[in-house]
């Protein structure tokens, strides 16, 4: 029996990186899976990418952030699969910018995806994980959301009030047999964690004990750990897969 035979997962952000690894893994380990994310194409790919090995897809297209679009996803969740047991929200993005550089705007809309998008995910699929007797909640935040780092300050703002908003989920939620936690990546080879060359040398020679960038499995293993009954006592935890980063 597969790890995840007969769960529903969302994986928000499902698309690329992170998502992408962690919907193929999840539908490997016979969880049926719903990606969802803003773009229809890699969404679509990564649908066909499972149906080809034998599993099951299906993709919701729409913005984490909007309660219309969030409720649509798990309305459809639940008419073609039976429900929401997981969510995994990696739906992210990051501004590298000096902070006076920044404007309001753009810092508001760090903050809009990235947690305000993950209270909205979390909000909507409680009522569809009652339904099916509790369930698995699963942010994927940052190594920048414990240490900081010079101009990534909407990033690092985002991803720290991600933690605490988890951890404050997790307290709330526990009551209704809903597990909440968080995997935090460090330097992950990914567009997002690999786009700034410069900072990821630094990271690797100065402050990655194991010395080198994490891959996009790596979190998915994590993250199918803490949506598989192995962690049935874990909730409100933040999960470090960094290389050592945030204990050096």
């Amino acid at each position: 029996m597969a790890t995840l035979d007969g769960k529903v997962a969302i994986v928000a952000g499902g698309g690329t990186g992170i998502g992408r690894a962690t919907a193929i893994l999840f539908a490997a380990e016979g969880a049926r899976v719903v990606v969802f994310g803003r773009r229809p194409e890699p969404l679509a790919d990564v649908v066909d990418t499972i149906a080809k090995a034998g599993g099951q897809a299906s993709a919701v297209s729409g913005d984490v952030a909007s309660e219309a679009d969030v409720e649509r996803l798990v309305a459809a969740a639940t008419r073609d699969h039976g429900g929401v047991d997981i969510l995994v929200n990696s739906a992210a993005v990051r501004l590298r910018s000096p902070l006076v550089d920044i404007s309001a705007a753009d810092f508001a809309e760090v903050l809009r995806i990235n947690l305000v998008g993950a209270f909205v995910l979390t909000k909507s699929v409680v009522a569809a994980m009652l339904a099916r007797g509790g369930g698995s909640i699963i942010h994927i935040g940052s190594a920048l959301g414990t240490v900081a780092a010079p101009d990534f300050s909407p990033y690092v703002a985002s991803k720290g009030g991600l933690h605490q908003f988890a951890r404050a989920a997790a307290v709330e939620l526990v009551q209704d047999e809903i597990r909440v936690n968080v995997v935090a990546p460090g330097t992950i080879d990914t567009a997002i964690g690999m786009g700034v060359p410069e900072f990821r040398r630094h990271l690797l020679k100065h402050r990655i004990p194991i010395g080198r960038a994490g891959h996009v499995d790596d979190i998915a293993q994590a993250c199918l750990y803490l949506a598989s009954d192995a962690s049935r006592y874990v909730t409100g935890s933040i999960l470090a897969v960094d290389g050592g980063w945030t204990a050096s």
